[in-house]
């Protein structure tokens, strides 16, 4: 049964750019295998950490919201434990028997309205 997750995944800083993006990868093809789907991601960056995991102080976060199976998640979230690369994962389950079509265009209103939001608030300062 395919059900909506959140996901954030905090990756080492000093990853080289192919090594990250093989890394990103390697979830991304596990959120979508067995009809999965992502339905948005949102690279934010690196970022300094409130205390320091696994030896190091920056992380580069990402943020995923896919549709796919609990089986899939729990591997996921098991390849992420002992991979050396990521620092700390976050997943959230979101709901159930979602409607893909009506929830891209949800989040994209929303991410428009956010933007807006940001905008305005440049031109305030």
């Amino acid at each position: 049964m395919l059900r909506e997750y959140e996901m954030t995944i905090i990756a080492r800083a000093d990853l080289p750019e192919s090594d990250g993006t093989k890394l990103f990868g390697k979830y991304e093809k596990l959120m979508t295998s067995d009809g999965g789907e992502i339905l948005q991601k949102s690279l934010w960056g690196t970022k300094k950490l409130a205390f320091p995991m696994k030896k190091a102080f920056r992380g580069n976060y990402v943020n995923y919201d896919f549709i796919g199976t609990s089986a899939n998640l729990a591997e996921m979230e098991r390849l992420m434990r002992i991979d050396e690369d990521v620092l700390r994962y976050m997943s959230i389950y979101i709901a159930q028997n979602v409607n893909t079509t009506t929830r891209k265009e949800q989040l994209a209103k929303i991410a428009a309205a956010a933007r807006e939001a940001a905008n305005e608030y440049r031109e305030r300062d």
